[in-house]
């Protein structure tokens, strides 16, 4: 998909740079300084535009002048090597020394920068994307003192177990990675001679003589995709020569940057007047936008990683939605593309895969995920007023709302359960979206009425509140579209469906909502989020909701020094540091419970408990990354970094801040 920015933007200077406007204000909010040995797994790492690639910066301890860590391939775990663009930098002769330069490194939104300043020599490097498959980097030289001779010569090296190399041209290298099909081309222009060897390539410019005053610039286009993909694919069209000017793709890049950065901060939020959480949400859109990866192979539509670590093949369902919310408020076309690659894969029944891959004979099809589809679509319609959209998607998400119905309601008592088109409780679980769930210990599969179709003999509160809010939204959608007959429909069956929810899975005796068995309806007495989805959906009554509230904020059970886990704290199989869903916060869980407290009027609670997980969560206001989820009791980071529904989530809690 192409994506196309209107915008109105002002440069200003930055010395030494191209002119950063709105990115300057945000440097470093991420440490992205990186030594990749092979493996790329914890990498930080500066990617955009959807591009199949990323950098970091290299520490400095490893005394090299100039160059970036990488490339770095997105389609797989692996690093192409542990540097590019290294600058062997002579002055009449003589090699310039690192440890003699003074250094300077700015991540800003959208651009790396780098420069060493010797004494009468400057080397700076600029990095942005240029498209979904290219990315430009930039060497200035600039002549300080005196008429000198001046000769740049750039390295990099690539890991020869995973790689081969080899030149294709005056100025180009190719390193292909075999097992991924994945291949990066490294072209520095005709001027310039390259070789390869060894695991090492070079690129050659020669001896040039420099007056004072004089800068001279040497640009390298990095373009990485798939070896099996037409040169259509491959090579997306420049509007304009790089190599004869280069200013127009920096501006360009800033132009965008610019863009997203107004929209993120429009909102008025009083916590976005301060800097500390300005600047956690500007991390959240650097975090989402690096994740973005763009159409390829059998990915029809860009979309997003859960995380760029440990997820290199494809695009999960849930987490698509929740992403597509957070990125909406400032590229909604982008969040619209996420939607559709999970529903480019809809069975005839109606189903949308877990997992969707770039191979998709691996597509998971064994389960689906919680059906947050429609919500994703009302908030994406909420950011820009888009109906087309939504009349692009009603139909096809009234069917997902309907294949829950026939295969996962096995008694027809309008009560859905979590289950697997297998018939393995592993699936079942992973359907849930809480993978391991202590309420889940307990239970067995049973067979439905059609086929490949089993379901936990379980009925799951979490999952009857999402569909109720589908119920009340797609209702909502069919009379904008106006399908009249659709919406009375839906209405009716969303009051039968919250009043099972609100007399069959709310337990008087101890105030709150659990799931029940499908046998008797006996309550699963297991304190978890899924307690607090009712709220979320606007489904609970108000004393139902007050309850629910107290459980909330108790600090024997939720109210932790990072809130609202997945686990009753005071229960025996409390894990809250490796238990993943059976003690740690995830940020998901937590927003649904803080909207749900809003959605009633506890707005006072709501802010207690989001300053705690913006205040309390290691790193989030630092340069840490964005974790997956975190310890209650300590605040430590687990599991995956840079997580994308983690940031997505993050950004509607500060949104909401009343």
């Amino acid at each position: 998909m192409r994506f196309v920015f209107v915008v109105m933007f002002f440069l200003c200077g930055c010395a030494g740079t191209s002119p950063l406007s709105l990115q300057k204000d945000y440097c470093n909010i991420l440490d992205i300084t990186n030594w990749p040995q092979g493996i790329r797994e914890g990498i930080s790492l500066f990617s955009d535009l959807g591009a199949w690639h990323g950098f970091a910066f290299i520490p400095d301890s490893a005394r090299m002048t100039g160059g970036f860590s990488g490339p770095l391939s997105m389609a797989s775990n692996y690093a192409v090597g542990p540097y590019t663009a290294n600058a062997l930098v002579e002055v009449d002769g003589v090699l310039q020394k690192t440890a003699d330069a003074k250094i300077e490194k700015s991540y800003f939104p959208g651009r790396m920068v780098q420069s060493f300043a010797w004494e009468e020599l400057t080397l700076t490097q600029e990095i942005v994307f240029v498209n979904n498959r290219a990315s430009l980097l930039r060497t200035r030289v600039r002549n300080m003192g005196g008429p000198k001779e001046v000769k740049v010569t750039y390295e990099g090296r690539f890991f020869t177990q995973y790689f081969q190399g080899k030149t294709i041209g005056q100025g180009k290298v190719l390193l292909e990675f075999p097992a991924t099909k994945c291949c990066f081309e490294i072209a520095a222009g005709e001027s310039c001679k390259a070789e390869v060897k060894d695991g090492l390539y070079r690129f050659d410019y020669g001896i040039r003589k420099m007056k004072r005053g004089e800068e001279r610039e040497d640009v390298f286009v990095y373009s990485a995709y798939f070896n099996d993909e037409p040169d259509s694919v491959k090579y997306p069209v420049l509007e304009g020569d790089p190599f004869t000017d280069s200013e127009p793709f920096f501006e360009g890049s800033a132009s965008r940057w610019d863009h997203y950065l107004t929209k993120l901060l429009e909102n008025k939020s009083s916590l976005l007047e301060d800097l500390r959480y300005k600047r956690l949400a500007v991390k959240c859109l650097m975090t989402l936008m690096a994740n973005w990866r763009s159409a390829a192979h059998d990915l029809l539509h860009d979309g997003g990683y859960p995380s760029y670590w440990g997820f290199s093949t494809g695009f999960w369902s849930w987490d698509s939605w929740k992403i597509a919310a957070g990125v909406c408020r400032w590229e909604p076309e982008l969040a619209k593309s996420h939607i559709r690659a999970l529903f480019d894969y809809q069975t005839e029944e109606g189903m949308i895969p877990d997992f969707v891959s770039r191979i998709k004979y691996i597509n998971n099809l064994r389960d689906t995920k919680p059906p947050l589809a429609s919500w994703a679509v009302n908030e994406i319609y909420e950011a820009d007023g888009d109906l087309a959209f939504v009349g692009e998607m009603f139909d096809r998400l009234l069917k997902y709302h309907r294949w829950w119905y026939t295969y996962r309601d096995i008694d027809g008592d309008g009560l859905c359960e979590y289950g697997s088109t297998d018939g393995t409780l592993e699936a079942a679980a992973w359907e849930s979206g809480m993978d391991n769930a202590v309420r889940f210990d307990s239970v067995g599969m049973l067979k439905g009425r059609v086929p490949r179709a089993w379901s936990m003999d379980q009925e799951s509160v979490d999952l009857n509140a999402y569909l109720y809010d589908e119920k009340v939204t797609l209702a909502r959608f069919a009379r904008l579209l106006k399908p009249e007959d659709v919406a009375s429909r839906l209405e009716k069956e969303a009051d039968e469906l919250a009043r099972k929810i609100r007399t069959i899975m709310f337990d008087r005796e101890t105030g709150y909502f659990f799931d029940v068995k499908m046998e008797g309806h006996d309550v699963v007495r297991v304190y978890g989020p899924e307690g607090w989805l009712p709220l979320w959906a606007k489904v609970a009554d108000r004393e139902q909701a007050g309850k629910v509230k107290d459980i909330m904020m108790d600090g024997n059970r939720f109210n932790s020094y990072v809130p609202l886990g997945t686990l009753d704290l005071s229960h025996s199989k409390l894990e809250p540091q490796r238990g993943y869903w059976r003690g740690p916060v995830w940020l998901d869980q937590v927003y649904f419970g803080i909207r749900g407290l809003r959605n009633y009027g506890y707005d006072n609670e709501a802010n207690e408990l989001t300053l705690k997980v913006l205040n309390n969560c290691q790193g989030l206001l630092g340069d840490q990354p964005i974790q997956e989820n975190y310890n209650p009791l300590t605040g430590d980071r687990l599991n995956a970094p840079h997580f994308g529904w983690s940031a997505a989530h993050l950004l509607l809690m500060m949104f909401e801040y009343k």
